[in-house]
């Protein structure tokens, strides 16, 4: 019932904006923001841009909400922008960015991490990121919505415009693709 009470308060902020409130959309931004940069952050890897990410997703939502169909949460229409601009921004990120060798950077952040404990953890965890960083976008987007964002398998399908079915060949290949980077990490 909490989720239809949810349902029925975003179509009221919604309706709201479209009659020219604009603290609905400050409430819309205030409700999502949180779970938006959170998804960012994760499918693009680069913390340090994610408030730019957020705000071009804020930006379209809002000269986009007055076409706001309702036929899905706000939330997952407010995903699906998320996704697509985090496409956009990391195509444009890799563009500048093809010099930068993965290994120099895993290299100096190695050095400046204290103790041996946390630069095993750190090491571990930077594996992990960048495993899930190689994997092809749409293995990646798969991985992040369901196990980062913890999505149920219905959300991620909607919001990316493809079947149950198509969603569990993808998260089986990517998760075999991680199994084969990460082996001796997941063997210790």
């Amino acid at each position: 019932m909490a989720a239809m009470a949810k349902v029925t308060e975003e179509l009221a902020l919604v309706e709201r904006f479209r009659r020219g409130d604009d603290s609905a959309f400050e409430a819309i931004v205030e409700q999502h923001a949180a779970a938006v940069a959170a998804l960012a952050n994760r499918l693009l890897g680069w913390p340090g841009d994610v408030d730019d990410v957020v705000q071009e997703v804020f930006v379209a939502a809002f000269f986009g909400l007055k076409k706001f169909r309702g036929e899905s949460s706000l939330r997952t229409w407010l995903f699906t922008i998320t996704v697509n601009k985090c496409r956009s921004f990391r195509f444009r990120r890799l563009r500048r960015l093809r010099r930068v060798a993965v290994e120099e950077v895993t290299a100096r952040e190695s050095r400046e991490r204290s103790g041996e404990k946390a630069a095993l953890d750190q090491e571990a965890l930077a594996q992990v990121r960048r495993a899930i960083q190689v994997l092809p976008r749409k293995y990646r987007e798969i991985v992040v919505l369901r196990y980062l964002q913890g999505l149920e398998v219905s959300e991620i399908c909607e919001l990316l415009g493809i079947t149950a079915n198509a969603m569990q060949v993808r998260l089986n290949r990517a998760r075999k693709r991680l199994k084969e980077q990460l082996g001796d990490l997941l063997e210790e």
